[in-house]
């Protein structure tokens, strides 16, 4: 969702919104309560960390009672997940954002009332000791935790990101990655392409295929490795067509793929060009790019905020 969509959310729930970090969070009945969108399109994740009888929330000791909370109060096609202290709704939103906005407000309201009800307390999702708690975003994720664990995983956080800095990158090695990212991804389009399709999905995954290749092999994200990637992608997508023409004269022809593949390549080198070959071959670049530089943007951005440590509100 765009950040206004998330604000205006916010405002609906009488709970405030942190843009960086695209959280929604307040105090409900003593509660600090953190919501932000989950992993699929329209859904929506709502945590909190608490402990029961001095015990954390997924205990053994405490299954009956969450038991009772799914039967009771969680909503239909939502999900509950406990991880040590940190308890977890994954809710689906709405069509319309006021009806969002009333299902986050009911779901909210059930949540804290069974907290509350059952005298769960509030406690530090990373310690599990009761007292004052907070928002902090650490690299790309938001936890609710104490000042003395922020400052212990920060100081873990630093750690990661000066022996990241430290690191060398090595640009023949991540090269050679980008290009086998580049041969994945292109296969992926190649394969929709040869279902007579162009899908942004297809770009996505060549993007994210590359540039992670990259990454893994040099050990380390650059302007100049996005760079590199970006050349193998536009090559990529380019022979994916070519490909995708070979097979298509093998399959009317019945001649030999690479008999194919070297004729297609020699008409259009002496300027002869198949019907709607620039047609088809911009139609494939334009959503594949377009994919590609989403999973760039995407990539990029979580690679500028992987030292990020600071706290929220």
């Amino acid at each position: 969702m765009k950040p206004e969509e998330l604000q205006a959310i916010a405002s609906g729930l009488g709970l405030q919104f942190d843009e960086e970090s695209g959280s929604i969070y307040g105090v409900q009945s003593g509660y600090l309560l953190l919501l932000h969108e989950a992993d699929v399109k329209n859904q929506f994740r709502l945590s909190v960390s608490v402990s029961l009888n001095g015990n954390p929330a997924d205990s053994e000791e405490n299954e009956l009672v969450w038991d009772d909370f799914k039967s009771e109060s969680l909503p239909n096609l939502s999900t509950l997940s406990i991880n040590q202290y940190t308890v977890s709704i994954v809710v689906k939103g709405a069509m319309r954002k006021s009806k969002t906005i009333e299902k986050l407000q009911t779901l909210i309201r059930d949540f804290v009332d069974f907290l509350e009800s059952h005298h769960f307390v509030q406690v530090c999702g990373y310690s599990g000791q009761e007292g004052p708690v907070s928002l902090y975003q650490l690299g790309e994720s938001v936890f609710i935790i104490n000042e003395e664990s922020y400052q212990f995983l920060k100081s873990n956080l630093q750690i990661e990101m000066d022996s990241y800095h430290s690191q060398k990158e090595n640009v023949l090695l991540g090269t050679i990655g980008a290009l086998l990212g580049a041969l994945i991804g292109g296969a992926v389009a190649l394969f929709i392409a040869r279902l007579g399709y162009v899908a942004v999905a297809a770009g996505l995954v060549l993007g994210i295929c590359t540039i992670k290749g990259y990454e893994m092999f040099a050990r380390k994200l650059s302007r100049k490795g996005i760079l590199i990637s970006v050349v193998l992608m536009v090559v990529t997508v380019f022979l994916v067509n070519q490909i995708d023409l070979a097979m298509e004269v093998v399959a009317q022809l019945g001649v030999e793929f690479a008999y194919a593949f070297r004729v297609v390549n020699e008409l259009i080198a002496s300027g002869e060009y198949p019907d709607n070959y620039f047609f088809n071959l911009g139609m494939l670049a334009v959503f594949t790019l377009v994919g590609a530089g989403i999973s760039i943007s995407s990539v990029w951005s979580s690679h500028k905020t992987k030292g990020t440590a600071r706290k929220i509100g």
